[in-house]
């Protein structure tokens, strides 16, 4: 064993190690049966947000004409929305689904709903490679705002896991959960700006207001903040994605810890 493999397992502990190595091999599992058959394979996560975002630019770029680099504006939005909204979705039918898992292997049942997370976080990178290719071709010029991206997207990984793992485990009791977050995401995609600004939008103020209770707001316009604008989100900014992260964590943990003694016998 190596010094550096002695180290993780010291402060990590052996046998979270090993359970971050059972999520890796579910997310390569998951991965592979996803483009199992597909000629193009992992090229459709790369393709797929830029059709919608030429869609779109299409539909809504003379409309929405005072968004400088709109195209970049509308893929930022959409890259990190996917990440989001195919992660919760899928979290939360995660448990249910690998309920024949579950009766033959030992594993704790938070594993799963990490899956989907680790999984449209691969299809996020590589979305990454044809974003690249756009920014250069805007003429858009790197900013050290980007630096700050890794923490803006940890926190929005931290915010998702807390609300996969209430929603997978208020699934497992209640499975209209499961139906219902489908049409929700479907609204919380449009109350998002990931085709239009809030601020350059003409809304009423009480709209705009109510807009920003809406949690992917806050981490959608960070991600662009740094991304494409070139502005380092404010310290306030930064507050309140750590909020709802920390609320979505100890949410989520409390209803797993609740419910994940009776979940084995309502699957």
């Amino acid at each position: 064993m190596t010094l550096r493999a002695s180290l993780v397992q010291k402060f990590v502990g052996r046998e979270r190690l090993q359970y971050a190595r059972v999520v890796k091999l579910l997310v390569q599992r998951d991965l592979k049966i996803k483009y199992r058959g597909s000629v193009f394979g992992y090229l459709w996560s790369m393709v797929n947000p830029l059709l919608f975002m030429f869609l779109v630019s299409a539909v809504f770029g003379r409309i929405v004409n005072d968004i400088p680099n709109y195209n970049l504006y509308v893929l930022s939005g959409l890259l990190a929305w996917n990440m989001g909204s195919i992660a919760i979705v899928l979290g939360t039918q995660s448990i249910v689904l690998n309920a024949h898992l579950l009766r033959k292997v030992r594993l704790p049942m938070w594993v799963f709903p990490l899956v989907p997370l680790g999984a449209s976080s691969t299809n996020f990178v590589l979305s990454l490679v044809p974003f690249s290719f756009l920014y250069a071709w805007s003429g858009v010029a790197p900013t050290f705002a980007m630096l700050a991206l890794p923490v803006v997207l940890v926190l929005y990984a931290l915010f998702i896991t807390g609300l996969s793992l209430a929603l997978s485990t208020l699934n497992v009791f209640f499975r209209d959960v499961g139906h219902v977050l489908e049409p929700v995401m479907q609204l919380t995609f449009y109350a998002s700006p990931i085709i239009y600004a809030r601020d350059a939008m003409a809304m009423p103020e009480g709209v705009r207001t109510l807009l920003a209770f809406n949690p992917f707001v806050h981490y959608i316009e960070a991600f662009r903040s740094c991304l494409v604008l070139g502005q380092l989100p404010s310290l306030a900014a930064f507050a309140t994605l750590t909020a709802l992260a920390g609320l979505s964590l100890s949410v989520g943990g409390f209803i797993y810890k609740k419910g994940k003694r009776k979940i084995i016998f309502n699957i």
